[in-house]
């Protein structure tokens, strides 16, 4: 990016996710310093006050770290707050998408999505089973259309997850599919290739739906796990797909849930998990 060419409103919040890219491809790795803040006014042909409210979003976002005297850091990964939501939305459009990154996004559907959708069995309204089917409807429509339109089947795949989550009832759930909702995009459209994959896909998101509908968490639990499994083999993670295929009594899925998130979120010795991200724009 040259100078100039940040124009209209919010100059700080542009800089923010200029530098954002740039970190998330790897121009600027963990442990390096950013360019001074009169470079960087120079690089994006702004004020010293727009730099400086951009660099304060990265700091909330734990990407970059500013030490008095010496300047701005960028963090290691595991200190990234990639569960905020503009956060997350960066990482799904600038991570190319970054392997390393749909693996962990996917552990972490693999340990809660069964558990959620046995919630939903159980817990749905009819509010929520009008938008789990809407979601379903439109990838059916989107499939079925002359122009195959793999953008709205994987926005529509996102719905249709999103409303499963909502229909847990539970507070935490909930917001979390608003906090996921890039990331997890990130993974559908990264998986949704071809016509046969969108088709058995649809086929899996029809059983899950249908063992909503019906009230037989099991049933939800184990159409779940089918669904994880076929993304699995889309994302190539050949060492998860014995783990997306075992079904467990739903009931047992709570603590099973707890014991993967804690995998899923720190080492063997119990300290935070990072992922690479690397990049060539050097």
């Amino acid at each position: 990016m040259r100078a100039g060419d940040l124009q209209g409103r919010d100059l700080g919040n542009q800089v923010a996710e200029q530098l954002a890219k740039d970190a998330i491809c790897g121009v600027y790795q963990p442990g390096e310093f950013l360019p001074k803040e009169t470079e960087l006014c120079t690089q994006f042909g702004v004020s010293r006050a727009s730099v400086r409210s951009g660099l304060q979003t990265l700091v909330a976002m734990g990407i970059v770290r500013r030490h008095t005297g010496q300047g701005t850091v960028v963090l290691e990964h595991h200190n990234w707050n990639i569960l905020d939501p503009v956060l997350s939305r960066w990482m799904a459009e600038y991570a190319s998408p970054h392997p390393g990154v749909l693996r962990e996004i996917f552990e972490f559907r693999l340990a809660i999505e069964p558990y959620i959708a046995a919630l939903a069995a159980e817990r749905a309204d009819a509010r929520d089973l009008v938008a789990i089917e809407d979601g379903f409807a439109g990838m059916e429509r989107s499939l079925e259309a002359a122009d195959l339109n793999r953008s709205a089947f994987s926005d529509y795949d996102v719905a249709f997850h999103a409303a499963i989550y909502r229909a847990t009832h539970n507070l935490i759930w909930s917001h979390l599919a608003h906090l996921l909702r890039p990331s997890i995009l990130m993974v559908v459209r990264t998986t949704n290739e071809t016509a046969d994959e969108l088709r058995d896909s649809l086929g899996r998101h029809r059983r899950l739906m249908e063992a909503i509908r019906l009230r037989r968490p099991q049933e939800a639990y184990d159409a779940a796990i089918r669904v994880m499994g076929r993304t699995a083999r889309d994302l190539g993670l050949n060492d998860l797909q014995g783990v997306s295929s075992t079904s467990l009594p739903w009931t047992d899925a709570a603590a099973h849930a707890e014991h993967a998130i804690g995998g899923v979120l720190s080492d063997g010795a119990g300290r935070p998990r990072s992922f690479p991200i690397t990049g060539t724009n050097r």
